[in-house]
């Protein structure tokens, strides 16, 4: 027993030795790999570091004449201005703005037809070759989503503001649903913007649908403020021709329980009595009421307000990857290293060949 006891003590010894060396040679394997890798890293930002010191005077060469070459072009070539311009689209005139904004930018960038764009802005032929696109978005602003689904939430059913959320709707907006947009124009004239402003604003909103809606809204408008006038005139008569009772009250003699009563409307004489301040309180609602048609005709005057107008002049749009300056240095830089490479390569080939 003591034998058999012994000799499986030994055994579970040498099985715990094994499983012990088993595991370091697992982590020294991967130790090794973990090195290697940062060996090899090493290695190649060594070779990268040799390839550019040996031949420093070649990329140094061709980033200097990169440079060269860039600034000449760049001085020599037309520069890109750009401005912007803010309309309130007004009866859902959003669609044909869009719509003729996206003509213009054809006659501009794509078909360059100079004439028709001179004819359409009232500018000279050679004025109009120096549009280059016309460009639209709406200006979005994170507060005015969420008062328009604010809105939008009110007018739904249980069920489907259950479904209908925050992210969801503003997914499905499309820039018709705005009523703010920023219109831009690129030319190489910086000087032209006030020039064309009021035509283009005249052309974008031209539709005698929309020319209609105005006309009429403003009518409607015309007879409420009317309407409203009348009612504050016979409110005034009605408080002066009650004051006019009050002074006559307050000469008599007062008796105990007598006093002056004007009842309004469908008021019961038995629990209803309206003094001045009541009809003082409906003026002033009146009024509230015109200044608030005062604002309507003002806003909805036209197809489009424009909100903020075209600058005086305008400014250099370009990015850094359309003057040459930057592009044509970076250019040759990467044809020396891909002709570099190349070579190396074709090097590389020789030697395999000639093993």
């Amino acid at each position: 027993m003591s034998k058999d006891l012994k000799s499986t003590n030994q055994s579970d010894e040498v099985d715990l030795g094994q499983l012990f060396k088993l595991i370091g040679n697992v982590f020294d394997r991967l130790f090794k790999f973990i090195a290697s890798i940062f060996i090899s890293i090493y290695n190649i930002c060594i070779l990268i570091l040799t390839h550019f010191y040996k031949r420093i005077y070649w990329y140094a060469g061709a980033i200097l004449v990169g440079l060269v070459i860039g600034f000449i072009i760049d001085a020599k070539a037309d520069k890109l201005y750009g401005a912007n311009l803010f309309i309130e689209a007004n009866f859902s005139s959003s669609r044909q703005v869009y719509e003729n904004i996206q003509q213009f930018n054809q006659l501009a960038n794509i078909d360059k037809d100079t004439l028709e764009l001179a004819k359409r802005l009232n500018i000279t032929a050679g004025e109009a070759s120096n549009l280059k696109g016309f460009y639209i978005e709406p200006d979005l602003d994170e507060n005015s989503m969420a008062e328009m689904y604010s809105d939008f939430y009110l007018r739904l059913d249980s069920l489907s503001r259950t479904e209908v959320t925050f992210s969801k709707y503003k997914d499905q907006l499309t820039p018709y649903n705005f009523k703010i947009h920023k219109i831009g124009v690129a030319s190489t004239d910086k000087m032209i913007y006030k020039k064309i402003e009021t035509a283009l604003v005249e052309q974008i909103s031209g539709n005698p649908y929309l020319k209609e809606l105005v006309e009429v809204n403003k009518l409607n408008l015309e007879k409420k403020d009317e309407v409203l006038f009348k009612q504050v005139q016979k409110t005034d008569s009605l408080v002066n021709e009650y004051l006019k009772i009050r002074l006559k009250e307050s000469e008599k003699e007062p008796i105990a329980g007598a006093g002056t009563n004007l009842y309004m409307g469908n008021a019961e004489s038995s629990n209803l009595i309206v003094d001045e301040s009541t009809i003082l309180d409906k003026r002033l609602s009146l009024e509230a009421q015109r200044r608030q048609v005062n604002v309507d005709m003002a806003v909805e005057k036209n197809v489009i307000n424009v909100l903020a107008d075209f600058p005086y002049s305008g400014y250099d749009i370009r990015e850094w990857h359309d003057k040459m300056k930057y592009t044509m240095p970076l250019g040759l830089f990467i044809i020396t290293l891909f002709t570099f490479l190349t070579i190396g390569l074709g090097n590389f080939l020789k030697k395999q060949n000639n093993l």
